[in-house]
C-alpha cells in the first residue's frame, strides 16, 4: 500500500513537473515573439543570421534542402527588432517559410507567385519610368505604357507602392497566390512630376523627344497644353554626338547661334537677340556671368522661345527666350558610369557620373558627377582646362516631404575671346581681315582663372492631393580671381595696337529665394492648374578693372606673342568698385480647361528692381515692372495637334543718365512684347513631333541718343519671323531632330542703323541630326551611326550694315558601338574643315574625338 501511494505520488510529482515546464516552455514561447535581438553586423549569411537567432532567442532551426539559400546574403534592417520582425524579413528576402512551434521554427521553401500592373494617370495616360517598390523586397520601374511587373514573389500578403516626387506616394496591399498572376493597378493625379530617376533606354521609341516639363511653364504639362514654343537637346543626344561643351548642343535648337561672350558667358543668338544660360531647373542660375559650364551635370537643355519675365524676370530671359538647364537627379539603383575621351588640341577629358541609395529603404539617394577637361586651342594659342564636382543628395522624409540639396564646385582656367577693331581697313568681310586664320597676338598665358561654388536647396512638401508647396534657395558664389581679355585694333593697313583689359578680382555673390504654391483642382466642371509664386534675388558684386596699351607692331613682320609679365608691367592702378541689386517679385499663372480641348493662360508678374552702388548718383535707382502672358490652346485632334496663340512680354531695367546740359533723365523700364501663334502636333504613337510659328516682336522705351549726346527713350526695334521643328523616329532604330528658322530685326527709330538689321543675327538658320542604332538580330547589332548639320546665314558686324560675317555650313558625324556595360564612340566635328567666324573670331575647324565609357 505504501509502495503503490509512493508510486502514485511519485506520478504526480512527475506529471506536476512536466505540466510545469510544459507551461513554462509555452509562455516562454508565447514571449518569444515580441523579444528584440540585434543581428550584428546586419548584412551575414542566412546561416549566420540562424546562429545568432538561436544563440539570443533560444530558438531551434529545423530545415533540409535549403543549402542553397542558407549560402544568401541577407540585409536586416532595422538589424534590432523583436524576432517575429526578424523572422519576416528572413522570410521576404529569402524566399523561405518560417512555421513555429515552441521554440522549434520549421523552415521550408515558399511558394511563389507573380505580380503586373499598370500605373496611370487620373485622365488615363500611362506614367513612364515611375519606381515600384515591393516593400522589403525589390523595386523596378513603369516602362513606356505605364506597365511594371515582378516574379517569383514568396506568397502571401506584400506591399506595393509607387514613389512620385512632388505627389504622394501611394500603396497597396495584396495577396500573393502560388504559380498566379495578380494585377495591382494605380492611378495617379495628372499633376505630379514625373520621376526623372530614369536609366535611358537607348531604343526608346523618339528618344530625342522630350514632351513634357516641369518647368517652362512651372508646371507639369505636356507640350500640347503648353502656348509656349521651347525646344529641348536630352543628355541622349549629347552622348551621341560625344558634346564636350555646352556649346555643341545649343546647336541642335533649331534658329539657335552659340557663342561665348568675351566676359565668358555661353550665349545664343535666338530671335534676334542674345540669350544667356540663365535658368537651372527653373530658378536663376548665373552670378555674375563670367564663367562657363560643363555638360557633365546636365539632364536636358530645355530653350523656352519669346521674352519669358512672367514668370521668370528679366535676369533669366532676354527678349529672344531663355536657357534652363536641368540637372540629373538621384535615382533608387545603385549605378556608375566612367568616361575617357581624348581629341584634337591635346583634348583629355574624364567624367564620372555615380549614383547609389544610402540606406535600404531608398529614401536617402546620393548622385555625383564630375569631368576634368583639359585642351588646347585650335588657334596658336589658348587653352580651356575646367575642373567640376556636382554631388546631389535627395531626401525622402515621409510620403509629403522630399528634400534635395545639389552643390556645384567649378575651378577653370581659359583663354577669353579677343576683339579685333578693324574699322580703319573698310572691309567688306570679317574674312578679308589681313591675319592668318589661326594667328593670335597674345600668349597662351593671358588666361582667365575663376573659381564657382553654387548651392541649391529645395523642399517640396504634398499638401493634399491637388496642393503641393515648393520652397527652393540657391546661393551661387563666383570669384573672377584675374581675366586678362585683349582688345585690339588696327591703325593703318597693316599696323596694329595691341591693348589689354584685366579683370578681377571679382567677387559676386547672388542669392535667390523662391516659393512657389501649386495646384490641380477644379472649379465646378473647369480644371485649373495654378501657381503662385514670390521670389526674392541679391547680387552683390566687388570689383576691379585695369587697361592699358601695350605696344604697335607691324603685321608685315613675325609677330612675336605678349607675355602676361609685360602686361602686367604695364597696367595702371585698378578701378574698382561694388554695387548691390536687390529683386522681388510676385507671379500667378492659371491654366483653365474651358473643355477638355479649350484651355486659356493667364499671367502676371510685378518685379520691383533696386540698384545700390558705391559711386552712388545715376547708378543708384528703383523700378517696378508688370508683365503680363495670356495664352491660348485648342486641340482639334486631342492630344496629338494643338492650335496655340501667346501675347508674352519682357523687360529690360534702365538707368538714369546725366544729359549735356547737367540734368539728369529718369528712365523707365524697357519692354519687349511678342504675339505669336502656331500649330503643334505628337501623334499618338509618339514617334512623329512637330512645331511650326509665327511671331512678331516689339521692343519700345529703347533708349537712343542724338547728335547733340542728349539721351531719349523712344527707340523701337521689330523682330519678326517663323521657327520650324520636328522630330522623329519613323523606323525602330531611326530617330531625326530637323529645324528651321527664319528671322529679321531691325531698329525702327534709334540714334544710328535705322532699317538697318541688327548685328550678328542671321536670317536663316537650319539644323539637323540623323541616328540609327542597328536593332537586335542584324549582323550589325549594337552598333550605330550619327550625321548632321548646321547652316548659319550671312550677317552683319556693324550696324551700318556694310561688313558680313559669312555664312557657314558645318557637317558632323559620329559613330559607336554600344553594350550594356560599355560604349565606345568616335566623333568627328566640321567635317570639311569649314572656316567661320563668331563676329571677328575664328570658330574650331576639323575635330576629332574618341571616347570610351564604362558602366557598373
Amino acid at each position: 500500500m505504501n509502495l503503490k501511494i509512493s508510486s502514485a505520488l511519485l506520478s504526480c510529482l512527475t506529471i506536476s513537473i512536466i505540466t510545469f515546464f510544459t507551461t513554462f516552455n509555452t509562455v516562454r514561447a508565447q514571449t518569444h515573439p515580441e523579444t528584440v535581438i540585434s543581428i550584428s553586423p546586419k548584412t551575414l549569411k542566412l546561416r549566420d543570421v540562424f546562429d545568432q537567432l538561436s544563440e539570443k532567442a533560444g530558438l531551434n532551426f529545423i530545415y533540409s534542402n535549403i543549402d542553397k539559400e542558407l549560402e544568401k546574403t541577407i540585409t536586416i534592417n532595422p538589424s534590432s527588432a523583436p524576432v517575429k520582425d526578424i523572422l519576416e524579413q528572413l522570410s521576404l528576402k529569402s524566399g523561405l517559410k518560417f512555421s513555429a512551434s515552441g521554440d522549434d521554427i520549421a523552415v521550408k521553401h515558399q511558394a511563389k507567385g507573380n505580380i503586373r500592373g499598370t500605373v496611370k494617370t487620373t485622365d488615363k495616360e500611362p506614367v513612364a519610368f515611375v519606381t515600384v517598390r515591393l516593400k522589403g523586397l525589390k523595386s523596378t520601374e513603369t516602362n513606356e505604357d505605364g506597365e511594371f511587373e515582378f516574379k517569383n514573389i514568396p506568397a502571401g500578403e506584400v506591399t506595393i507602392s509607387v514613389s512620385h516626387i512632388g505627389r504622394s506616394a501611394q500603396s497597396r496591399k495584396a495577396i500573393v497566390k502560388a504559380d498566379e498572376y495578380i494585377s495591382v493597378d494605380f492611378m495617379v493625379s495628372s499633376s505630379a512630376t514625373d520621376l526623372q530617376e530614369v536609366a535611358v533606354n537607348g531604343n526608346r521609341a523618339n528618344k530625342f523627344a522630350e514632351k513634357k516639363s516641369d518647368y517652362v511653364a512651372k508646371l507639369p504639362l505636356k507640350n500640347l497644353e503648353n502656348a509656349q514654343v521651347y525646344n529641348t537637346v536630352s543628355n541622349r543626344l549629347m552622348k551621341e554626338q560625344l558634346s564636350v561643351n555646352v556649346l555643341q548642343a545649343l546647336s541642335n535648337i533649331p534658329g539657335a547661334v552659340p557663342s561665348t561672350s568675351a566676359r565668358g558667358e555661353t550665349q545664343i543668338t535666338l530671335r534676334g537677340f542674345i540669350a544667356v544660360l540663365g535658368a537651372r531647373n527653373g530658378i536663376q542660375y548665373v552670378a555674375a556671368g563670367r564663367t562657363s559650364v560643363d555638360p557633365i551635370n546636365i539632364e536636358r537643355i530645355e530653350v523656352l522661345k519669346g521674352p519669358s519675365a512672367t514668370l521668370f524676370g528679366n535676369a533669366v530671359s532676354s527678349y529672344g527666350g531663355a536657357i534652363n538647364l536641368v540637372t540629373k537627379k538621384p535615382f533608387e539603383t545603385a549605378a556608375a558610369e566612367l568616361s575617357y575621351s581624348v581629341g584634337s588640341w591635346g583634348l583629355s577629358r574624364i567624367t564620372a557620373d555615380v549614383n547609389t541609395p544610402l540606406n535600404e529603404d531608398k529614401t536617402a539617394l546620393l548622385r555625383v558627377n564630375a569631368a576634368i577637361n583639359k585642351q588646347e586651342s585650335f588657334l596658336e594659342t589658348g587653352h580651356n582646362n575646367t575642373f567640376a564636382i556636382d554631388p546631389s543628395l535627395t531626401y525622402r522624409v515621409n510620403d509629403r516631404l522630399t528634400l534635395a540639396m545639389d552643390i556645384e564646385a567649378t575651378r577653370e582656367d581659359v583663354t577669353r575671346p579677343g576683339s579685333l577693331n578693324f574699322d580703319v581697313l573698310k572691309l567688306k568681310n570679317v574674312n578679308q581681315i589681313p591675319l592668318d586664320y589661326k594667328q593670335t597676338l597674345f600668349a597662351d598665358d593671358f588666361n582667365a582663372i575663376a573659381n564657382t561654388f553654387r548651392t541649391y536647396f529645395e523642399a517640396r512638401y504634398q499638401l493634399s492631393k491637388e496642393w503641393a508647396s515648393y520652397t527652393n534657395l540657391s546661393v551661387n558664389n563666383e570669384r573672377l580671381e584675374k581675366s586678362y581679355q585683349n582688345e585690339s585694333v588696327f591703325i593703318s593697313a597693316d599696323s596694329i595696337k595691341r591693348a589689354i583689359r584685366v579683370f578681377g578680382p571679382f567677387n559676386t555673390t547672388n542669392t535667390n529665394i523662391q516659393h512657389n504654391l501649386k495646384g490641380d483642382f477644379k472649379i465646378g466642371s473647369i480644371r485649373n492648374r495654378f501657381i503662385w509664386g514670390v521670389d526674392y534675388t541679391r547680387e552683390i558684386q566687388s570689383r576691379y578693372t585695369a587697361r592699358a596699351t601695350i605696344d604697335y607692331i607691324s603685321i608685315k613682320e613675325p609677330i612675336l606673342h605678349v607675355t602676361r609679365a609685360q602686361a602686367d608691367k604695364v597696367l595702371g592702378l585698378a578701378y574698382g568698385y561694388t554695387y548691390q541689386v536687390n529683386r522681388y517679385a510676385t507671379y500667378v499663372s492659371d491654366l483653365v480647361n474651358l473643355t477638355d480641348r479649350l484651355m486659356v493662360l493667364l499671367s502676371l508678374r510685378a518685379d520691383r528692381y533696386q540698384r545700390k552702388t558705391s559711386d552712388g548718383g545715376t547708378e543708384n535707382y528703383s523700378q517696378t515692372s508688370f508683365t503680363p502672358k495670356l495664352g491660348l490652346i485648342y486641340q482639334p485632334v486631342k492630344d496629338q495637334v494643338s492650335l496655340f496663340a501667346n501675347y508674352m512680354s519682357g523687360f529690360t531695367n534702365m538707368a538714369p543718365v546725366s544729359q549735356p546740359d547737367g540734368t539728369t533723365l529718369a528712365l523707365k523700364p524697357e519692354y519687349g512684347i511678342q504675339w505669336e501663334s502656331g500649330v503643334k502636333i505628337n501623334t499618338k504613337d509618339n514617334k512623329y513631333t512637330a512645331t511650326l510659328s509665327y511671331y512678331n516682336i516689339n521692343v519700345r522705351d529703347a533708349v537712343r541718343m542724338d547728335a547733340s549726346q542728349y539721351t531719349f527713350q523712344d527707340g523701337k526695334q521689330k523682330s519678326k519671323g517663323f521657327d520650324l521643328s520636328f522630330v522623329a523616329n519613323p523606323i525602330p532604330g531611326l530617330n531625326m531632330i530637323v529645324g528651321y528658322a527664319f528671322n529679321e530685326n531691325h531698329y525702327i527709330q534709334s540714334a544710328s542703323g535705322i532699317g538697318k538689321e541688327v548685328i550678328a543675327n542671321p536670317k536663316n538658320v537650319a539644323n539637323f541630326w540623323l541616328g540609327y542604332k542597328f536593332q537586335p538580330g542584324t549582323a550589325l547589332t549594337n552598333f550605330g551611326l550619327g550625321f548632321g548639320g548646321n547652316y548659319v546665314d550671312k550677317s552683319f558686324h556693324n550696324t551700318d550694315n556694310t561688313v558680313i560675317i559669312p555664312s557657314y555650313t558645318l557637317l558632323n558625324a559620329t559613330a559607336f558601338y554600344e553594350q550594356q556595360k560599355w560604349r565606345f564612340g568616335l566623333a568627328c566635328n566640321n567635317l570639311a574643315n569649314q572656316k567661320y567666324w563668331s563676329y571677328e573670331n575664328p570658330q574650331p575647324l576639323r575635330q576629332l574625338i574618341l571616347s570610351t565609357s564604362f558602366r557598373f
